[in-house]
């Protein structure tokens, strides 16, 4: 009886240890198996929409080594990289609107997505190989300057001054503005507070021809609400922007407040007050 114990036990770890060989060989099957259910995706420079399901991780794919890139400063989302593709994983507090990223590649080329939560009209996407249909952007080379979507953006323009402070703003570039001077003298000071919203100046950038303003707005209300772009017009406005119009209710647990929906930038160019 004792024999024939002892010599179940052994059978039974044997069963187990190769079980769990099993187990893990049928993982790396489907594993491998599943990217072939990549979706492919041709870039043409447009952002492309990437769906997400909090705590699950999602892999893109780009045709070439990943250099760098950038997001949000307080993001819903971790990113891990390795050679040419990037692992999301969203944290719940993710935004419904989502958030931005760029990637820059080795190859100098950039790709602008939109991670989003993913919805019954969009399912979770696992896999997603990513083509580049970009002519003019496979002529560059590892030995020219970088060609992220910033530089090509002319800061002296009020387009390209505008699309630079978001990323300084949004997406905590550094360096700060080429032609222009940042100042932080007036961080912080609330420009408006009616009630509904308050409004308060974050900083500011002054240049020869152009000054920008870089305003965070929150919402007051228990309520949605839109943000009218003539409340931020100054004397010599020239443009008005703005990360998100329509802000969310303000916030009543801690999840809707790391989220930030109630918030919002505001980017105000007005010709230059030195002129």
């Amino acid at each position: 009886m004792m024999m024939r114990t002892v010599l179940n036990n052994k059978i039974g770890r044997t069963f187990l240890r190769y079980g769990a060989v099993l187990s893990v060989s049928l993982l790396m099957i489907l594993g491998f198996g599943s990217s072939s259910f990549a979706r492919e995706v041709n870039y043409s420079g447009k952002e492309v929409p990437v769906y997400v399901t909090p705590g699950e991780p999602t892999q893109i794919t780009f045709p070439d080594k990943i250099g760098g890139g950038f997001k949000r400063k307080q993001s819903a989302l971790a990113l891990e990289r390795q050679g040419n593709f990037l692992v999301v994983f969203a944290q719940p507090i993710i935004p419904y609107e989502g958030e931005a990223l760029l990637v820059h590649l080795k190859d100098k080329r950039s790709f602008a997505l939109r991670i989003l939560p993913a919805d019954d009209d969009n399912p979770r996407d696992e896999f997603i190989n990513l083509q580049d249909l970009r002519e003019d952007d496979m002529e560059y080379g590892s030995n020219d300057e970088p060609r992220p979507e910033f530089v090509t953006a002319d800061p002296s323009t009020i387009p390209g001054f505008v699309k630079w402070m978001v990323l300084t703003a949004e997406f905590g570039k550094r360096g700060g503005i080429p032609g222009y001077r940042r100042s932080n003298r007036y961080t912080g000071e609330t420009i408006l507070h009616d009630g509904t919203i308050e409004a308060k100046i974050d900083e500011i950038f002054m240049g020869t021809n152009y000054w920008g303003y870089v305003i965070s707005v929150e919402n007051l209300l228990d309520s949605s609400y839109k943000l009218n772009p003539a409340t931020f017009r100054l004397d010599g406005t020239r443009a008005i922007s703005a990360a998100s119009w329509e802000l969310a209710p303000r916030p009543t647990t801690a999840e809707q407040k790391i989220a930030k929906g109630h918030t919002s930038k505001v980017y105000i160019v007005t010709r230059s007050l030195r002129r």
